[in-house]
C-alpha cells in the first residue's frame, strides 16, 4: 500500500489557506477597503506582473482542478502486493486479508470478535487485532495463541510475510445467559 494521502493534504491546506485569505480580502474589499483595487491597477498597467498574476491564477486553478478530481473520484482500494513475476503482480486486497484474519481468529476459544488493522512496508505485513474476549478467558494465553495462529494462517494461505501481530484487548463481553423458564 502506497500513502498519496500527504501530498493531497499538503495541497489541500495550501488551497485551504489561500481561500482563506482571498475570502478575507473579499470580505475587506466589501467593506470599503481599497488597498487591494490600488495593487490591482498597478498589476495591470506592469506587463511583468501581469504575467506572474496570470501564472499564480493558472497554477490556483490546476490545483483547485486536482483537488475535486481528487474529492469526486472513487478511492481505491488498498491492495497489498504479494509477488511479481515475468508474467506480472500478483496482488491482494486490504479486505480479503482482513477476512482471513477473522476466519484465522475464529479457531481461537473465547474470542468473540476481531477487527484487524493493517499496517504495510515493502518489508512485510504488521496486523493490528482489537479483540472482544469472553470474561473467562486468560487474556495473556489468547493473545500469544491468535499471534501464531494469524501469522501462520496469512502466510500459508495468502503468502503474505507478517512482521507483527499486535494484540490490543479493547473489552470484556459477558454472554448473554439463555433464560430458563
Amino acid at each position: 500500500m502506497r500513502s498519496t494521502h500527504l501530498p493531497y493534504r499538503v495541497l489541500l491546506v495550501f488551497f485551504s489557506l489561500i481561500v482563506f485569505v482571498s475570502s478575507g480580502v473579499a470580505i475587506a474589499l466589501l467593506l470599503g477597503w481599497t488597498f487591494p483595487t490600488n495593487i490591482m491597477s498597478a498589476f495591470k498597467v506592469d506587463p511583468a506582473s501581469r504575467w506572474g498574476a496570470i501564472v499564480t491564477c493558472v497554477f490556483l486553478l490546476i490545483m483547485s482542478l486536482q483537488l475535486l478530481s481528487t474529492a469526486f473520484s472513487r478511492s481505491r482500494e488498498h491492495e497489498i502486493t504479494i509477488q511479481e513475476t515475468g508474467l506480472g503482480r500478483v496482488e491482494i486486497a486490504a479486505s480479503a486479508l482482513e477476512n482471513l484474519i477473522r476466519r484465522a481468529a475464529r479457531q481461537v476459544r473465547d474470542v468473540r470478535e476481531v477487527k484487524p488493522v493493517l499496517r504495510c512496508d515493502r518489508d512485510g505485513l504488521g496486523i493490528s487485532l482489537h479483540l472482544n474476549v469472553n470474561p473467562e478467558a486468560h487474556i495473556p494465553s489468547i493473545s500469544q495463541e491468535i499471534q501464531q495462529i494469524v501469522q501462520e494462517y496469512l502466510e500459508e494461505k495468502a503468502g503474505v510475510r507478517v512482521l507483527q501481530v499486535g494484540v490490543r484487548v479493547d473489552s470484556v463481553s459477558i454472554e448473554p445467559r439463555a433464560r430458563v423458564e
